[in-house]
This record gives structure tokens, sequence and C-alpha cells, in this order.
């Protein structure tokens, strides 16, 4: 597991933008963390470095927004709305692990579809001030070498 400590938004995207430089398509993120906590704001820094132009927006209305301008499509979740319906039969099976990158924030309302494969962070306050957080990035499966390679 790394862990960052930033302390304000344009340090967590630039922790995005060194991520994205490494993204391959099939790759899984799952952002977790309580509202505020930074998981949009290190997703408009991943779509700015792989060349997405969209305004990129937290999908909680849609569940999925689809960015395909950059380097390689960006599939970006907000399960939030799938806790009581769940993510099963839905059809959001076809974009983990495709031909793109794949963010969800609230992972644990589609944890029947995650793959085993992919990397988790965690955003955490740290209680300091108010945009300060520690930013936990852990690598499962064959993405546990791409742990290895995230800048220190």
């Amino acid at each position: 597991m790394k862990k960052y400590e930033t302390t304000d938004p344009k340090q967590t995207q630039a922790l995005a933008k060194k991520m994205a430089d490494l993204a391959e398509a099939g790759l899984v993120i799952t952002l977790n963390g309580d509202l505020g906590a930074g998981k949009t704001t290190f997703t408009k820094g991943f779509a700015e470095a792989l060349g997405i132009e969209d305004r990129v927006k937290s999908p909680t209305f849609n569940i999925l927004n689809t960015y395909e301008s950059g380097r390689i499509p960006l599939y970006h979740f907000d399960a939030y709305r799938l806790e009581e319906a769940g993510a099963a039969d839905q059809g959001f099976e076809d974009y983990l692990g495709t031909d793109g990158v794949t963010l969800i924030e609230w992972p644990q309302f589609m944890k029947d579809l995650l793959p085993n494969d992919r990397l988790v962070m965690t955003f955490e306050r740290t209680g300091k001030g108010d945009n300060d957080r520690v930013i936990s990035v852990t690598g499962l499966g064959r993405f546990e070498a791409l742990e290895g390679k995230l800048p220190e």
C-alpha cells in the first residue's frame, strides 16, 4: 500500500495525473471515501491527463459517464444510487476491465461486479485542515505490480 498526503485539490489532481500516465486499458480503480473526500476531484485530474477535454462531473444521477475523447476511454461510475437496487443485471459489467479505464465512486454498491484485478483507493480527511487528505492506494491481482510503479 502506498499513502499520499494532500493539502489542496491541486495536489490530489497532480497525483491523479501521475497515475493516469501509467493507466492502461482494462484498469479498474475503486474510489472509496465519504462525500467531499476528493473522489471526483481525483477523477477530473485523471481525465485531464488522459487528454479528455469534456467537463467531468460526478455521474450521480446517470450512474455512468463515458468519455472517449482521450488517449483511452474513461468510464466513470458513481454507484451511490445503487445502494438499494444493486448493480446486477444493468449491463455495467460491460465496462469493467475492457478497452478503457474504469473509475468507480462508492464501489461498495457494486461489489458483486468488481474484478479481482484493480487498484483500490481510499480518500480520508485528516482532521487538520479542510482540504487535508490521506489517499491510500493498493493494487490487487495483476495491478499489484502497478502499485510499485506509482510515484513516491
